[in-house]
């Protein structure tokens, strides 16, 4: 048991720090990982015949460590797969207790104050470069003058200065992640026709779906969206920060720093249907870890996913109009996903590969690119004008917005939807870091990508395709429509590279 330091060695010569946490209660071991990469319980711990096995998920697959003890250190391997991995570990103090790291806010001034000078020491320490858009002597300056307010603030509305100091460094990956209590409301936003409307809620508020959003307690919408706005990225598209305020607008910790709201764990929407009169919902907070159903809007019945809980990738023949859609919301186990797609175009021979990227919001793009991008580019029967299409949003982002990029580049596919919100020539790669009183987790951009080599620094459609509220309401999904409704020309097995 104990805390130890340790690092993971890959294969191109680059290391992993990791603090691995290994705990016993009542005979069974609980382990917890921290690295600059993210923070994840493992899966299982046991300790026999002198062997450590450790059984854990960090996000693109299942991995399994065995470690020896000797001395202080604990030595061994990992298998991600078909790859093994050296690890070495060294003991250096007790395990924490889950208090340890668990988010708190009630801190006093002072330890909000030390808070703020690691941070304000880190982030120019870790980021690529901090100082690309914001001016480093404003950054110092906006630093002193929460230091100053720092007393007279609240936990919340320390917690939304502290996020909006964040972003002023202008990049989509530079940001405090995590949410203390409580979750979000059970309400989910978007934007339509200039409107704000309710497409999700959760149990007992359904007399809200679809309904406009007026205001959020004495607030107007318009007013409260704009202080939403401020927890966004400044160097950022507007789609990206729309979308992110958007989610903001439903979280109660930040509505009541930002002053909308006055008690963080309830807040009154004013709502009005297409024809009827006004009325106000109460909302209250989901618990602690609550992972409430969610009624969504109806969508398009030709995209429904399989039975279940659908893999991050996963495909479906619609028969009828020739054509295999795929929907890629994530970077999981994503080469084995991938299999099922291959088998059904073999088995189809479809004359359009519909790939959908609107709601992935990242992981791996060299795995995306080898996984996908690579091959359909290298399959003359799909890789064609008119024959491949990908579907592309607002909040397609990091890794997804890169293998977008990708395949507009490198690939006759059609790119139809929205503009990406995330610039392809900016900071990416996050590496984060916890504050340590508050035990915020902040992430920062550690390297440089262009993923464009000319033009505007824009990830934009080659068909735009805004949705409008009658479509969606109706379930219609224009985007699809408009994929569908193109003409195919016969296959040209020569044509296997972009234009």
């Amino acid at each position: 048991m104990g805390r130890y330091e340790g690092q993971a060695k890959n294969s191109d010569g680059s290391t992993l720090a990791i603090t691995l946490n290994l705990a016993c209660a009542g005979g069974v071991y609980a382990s917890r990982y921290f690295t600059a990469q993210g923070d994840f319980d493992g899966l299982d711990a046991a300790f026999a015949k002198g062997v450590l096995v450790l059984k854990f998920d960090a996000g693109w697959g299942p991995a399994t460590a065995r470690l020896t003890p000797k001395g202080d250190q604990l030595v061994g391997m990992v298998e991600v797969g078909a790859a093994h991995v050296p690890l070495a570990f060294t003991l250096v103090a007790p395990a924490w207790t889950p208090d340890d790291w668990r988010v708190r806010l009630d801190l006093t001034p002072a330890q909000w104050r030390e808070d703020l000078a690691f941070l304000a020491q880190e982030v120019p320490r870790r980021h690529a470069n901090a100082f690309a858009t914001l001016p480093e002597a404003k950054w110092k300056a906006e630093v002193a003058a929460l230091d100053a307010r720092i007393p007279k603030l609240g936990p919340d509305q320390t917690l939304v200065a502290f996020t909006q100091l964040i972003n002023a460094i202008g990049d989509g990956h530079t940001q405090i992640v995590g949410s203390p209590e409580p979750e979000p409301m059970p309400l989910e936003l978007e934007q339509f026709d200039g409107a704000f409307r309710v497409v999700g809620v959760g149990p007992g508020l359904e007399r809200a779906l679809g309904t406009r959003v007026l205001a959020i307690d004495k607030t107007s919408i318009g007013k409260a969206h704009a202080l939403a706005l401020t927890l966004t990225p400044t160097a950022e598209l507007p789609p990206l920060r729309e979308g992110r305020a958007n989610y903001f607008l439903t979280r109660g910790d930040l509505l009541h720093g930002l002053g909308v709201i006055q008690d963080r764990e309830v807040a009154a929407y004013k709502l009005q249907g297409d024809a009827g009169p006004t009325f106000t919902l109460e909302v209250h907070g989901r618990a602690a870890g609550a992972d409430l159903p969610m009624t969504r809007l109806g969508g398009d019945p030709r995209l429904a996913p399989p039975p279940g809980k659908p893999a991050p990738f996963w495909c479906k023949s619609l028969a009828d109009d020739h054509a295999v859609y795929c929907d890629w919301t994530g970077y999981y186990d994503l080469g084995a996903n991938a299999k099922a797609m291959w088998a059904l175009i073999d088995q189809t021979r479809p004359d359009k590969l519909i790939i959908d990227m609107r709601d992935n919001g990242g992981g791996d793009n060299t795995v995306g690119a080898a996984v996908l991008v690579n091959p359909i580019k290298a399959r003359p029967d799909l890789n064609q004008k008119g024959r491949l299409f990908v579907l592309i949003g607002p909040l397609t982002f990091s890794a997804a917005m890169n293998n977008a990029a990708q395949f507009q580049d490198s690939t006759n596919a059609i790119l139809v939807g929205q503009t990406i919100g995330e610039k392809p020539n900016s900071y990416q790669e996050p590496r984060q870091f916890h504050l340590p009183n508050s035990h915020l987790t902040v992430r920062v951009s550690t390297q440089w990508y262009a993923f464009r080599k000319s033009g505007p620094n824009v990830v934009a459609p080659d068909k735009p395709i805004t949705p409008a509220w009658a479509d969606v309401k109706a379930g219609h999904d224009t985007a699809l429509d408009w994929i569908l409704a193109q003409s195919t020309a016969p296959v040209n097995p020569t044509a296997s590279t972009g234009s």
